[in-house]
């Protein structure tokens, strides 16, 4: 079972207006590397905070460490205008039990504190990235239309 945590922002007119004005393929590869960068720093976090005990221990030989197998890819999106980064734990199934407990063995959340503790942070490497990424942009297209005109 995949937990999943979405979060959408509103009152982005203004952002969807100079989107709309980069044009459609800067404005995704702007968009793209903010959600991109920011899922790779909570990866990173993620890969820090990872436990790693005597179950890993015996895993690790034929899987990697859970720090090892913690990965971001891009999902295709069902919508136009949607970027999708996933953070998975791979192979490293363990990492589930460890998670949300087994019958034998009491859950020791270690992804949902961080993710819980991250929230808001996410969101604020994301909109940066996407500040950054429209001024760059912005001044790349104003000194092109001065060499143009």
């Amino acid at each position: 079972m995949a937990n999943v945590t979405r979060r959408q922002l509103e009152g982005m007119a203004e952002m969807k207006a100079t989107f709309e004005a980069l044009g459609t393929e800067v404005s995704t590869k702007i968009g793209v590397k903010a959600n991109r960068d920011a899922a790779k720093a909570f990866r990173d976090h993620l890969a820090e905070t990872a436990p790693h005990d005597a179950i890993e221990s015996k895993a690790n030989e034929r899987y990697g460490t859970l720090r090892e197998n913690i990965k971001v890819g891009r999902r295709k999106a069902q919508k136009q205008g949607h970027i999708i980064h996933i953070i998975s734990i791979g192979r490293a199934f363990w990492g589930f039990f460890q998670e949300f407990g087994t019958a034998k063995m009491a859950a020791r959340p270690w992804m949902r504190p961080a993710i819980e503790a991250w929230n808001s942070l996410l969101i604020d490497l994301q909109l940066q990235g996407l500040r950054s990424g429209i001024e760059a942009a912005a001044k790349r297209l104003a000194r092109a239309s001065r060499r143009k005109g």
